[in-house]
């Protein structure tokens, strides 16, 4: 994708070290920005850049059957029958559904858990994986805030659409999407009439290349933009923190919870020492959940 090198560049490391410590693995209350020490407006100042931001927010998909099913599994000390018992493409369950609209309804009316500084930014577009469990946690946002969603099919879950009692697996198909999700942009290039995936099982290695891959992608989104933007992807929690640690390079992981939100600010500008395009990266927040 890039035409120019990106060098990685975590901005304020400090601020980063006590941001990921303050808030992993999950706090039960929005972790803005100002709420920490050394307010807001001395990081903001710090980080004022001329150059338009790309502002990501990284979403883990409500409960779906699947989450439900490995919880009951694991409680009642039968985890060995989750590679048979689990669904390939599992959807929401009632809960699931619940938190997703809660996800929309606290979006719509707080907007700042994410122009948390001030810059008037509202969500532009939402990116969704092609699987059930991420376009259906992806509706109530695409309907509360009346934005633009498309499906992103190389956010999906670590492994993709397999099954060890079933042959090869492809997906909702292009039409199947249109009918359940009207109203999303799905990109024919990637989703066709037999579905979006390849078949059989990704390994967690191809998984990594995959998440570096997306790292760069967004690069290419922040390096397009003319003014400051803020996204959405709604994607899982396996693939999300690799891409959280592509993205920051912290040598850690990160235990997402269901709908909860991780803010990624990304800008690009060039180098007066080099010419090179370096791209800026700074976590704001991980796994914000705010619940009732």
């Amino acid at each position: 994708m890039l035409t120019r090198t990106l060098r990685r560049l975590a901005t304020c490391p400090r601020m980063f070290t006590r941001c990921l410590s303050s808030t992993f693995p999950a706090p039960q209350t929005p972790c803005h920005l100002e709420e920490r020490e050394g307010t807001s407006k001395e990081i903001t100042k710090e980080y004022t850049s001329v150059q338009p931001l790309l502002r990501v927010l990284l979403i883990r998909h409500a409960e779906s059957v699947n989450n439900r099913l490995y919880k009951e599994l694991c409680d009642s000390g039968r985890a060995r029958l989750w590679d048979e018992w689990r669904h390939a493409d599992p959807p929401l369950t009632e809960e699931g559904w619940q938190q997703a609209e809660q996800l929309a309804t606290r979006l719509e009316r707080n907007l700042e858990l994410y122009d948390f500084d001030g810059r008037g930014m509202s969500i532009s577009k939402i990116y969704t994986s092609a699987m059930h469990r991420a376009m259906q946690t992806a509706l109530p946002l695409h309907r509360y805030l009346k934005t633009p969603t498309e499906i992103w099919p190389s956010i999906h879950e670590t492994g993709g659409i397999f099954h060890v009692k079933q042959g090869i697996l492809r997906g909702h198909t292009f039409n199947q999407i249109g009918v359940e999700f009207a109203g999303f942009h799905v990109p024919r290039e990637t989703v066709g009439e037999r579905g979006w995936w390849r078949g059989g099982s990704e390994t967690y290695a191809q998984m990594v290349e995959r998440a570096d891959t997306t790292k760069l992608s967004l690069f290419d989104m922040a390096q397009d933009i003319d003014e400051d933007t803020t996204i959405a992807l709604v994607s899982h929690g396996s693939f999300l923190s690799a891409l959280i640690r592509s993205l920051t390079q912290a040598n850690c992981a990160f235990a997402l919870m269901n709908t909860a939100v991780t803010c990624v600010d990304i800008t690009v500008d060039s180098s007066m020492d080099s010419g090179d395009d370096i791209a800026r990266v700074r976590l704001h927040y991980v796994n914000c959940l705010d619940r009732p």
